[in-house]
């Protein structure tokens, strides 16, 4: 599952200096858990997912090299993923059906 999108193709070129920002704590808070539902639900493996992350690190490495961004971000951006990559690391168990609620369905009245 190796990105072979180069960065230079990427959303991320065109903003040169990100700023943190809600709309990026919250995407970054939904990939989080969007991974280990997958990871739950059998969809991804742990593998998979790691080596997603190792991808991203890799292109803020790369971003880095170029001299694209301050080198404090590229530090903070690393350690979130890194983060990312420990608690995904720490993942374990699959979803289970029979314990969770899930949705109602509306009986006929």
């Amino acid at each position: 599952m190796t990105n072979n999108t180069s960065h230079a193709d990427s959303s991320f070129r065109q903003d040169t200096h990100p700023q943190p920002d809600a709309q990026g704590q919250a995407a970054l808070l939904l990939i989080e858990s969007l991974i280990h539902s997958l990871l739950d639900n059998g969809a991804l493996t742990k593998p998979q997912a790691l080596e997603a992350i190792d991808s991203a690190m890799q292109v803020k490495e790369e971003s880095a090299a170029e001299e694209k961004e301050p080198t404090h971000t590229l530090r903070r951006s690393l350690a979130l993923l890194g983060n990312m990559q420990q608690s995904i690391e720490a993942h374990s168990g699959r979803y289970d059906p029979s314990t969770q609620a899930g949705p109602q369905v509306a009986q006929p009245g």
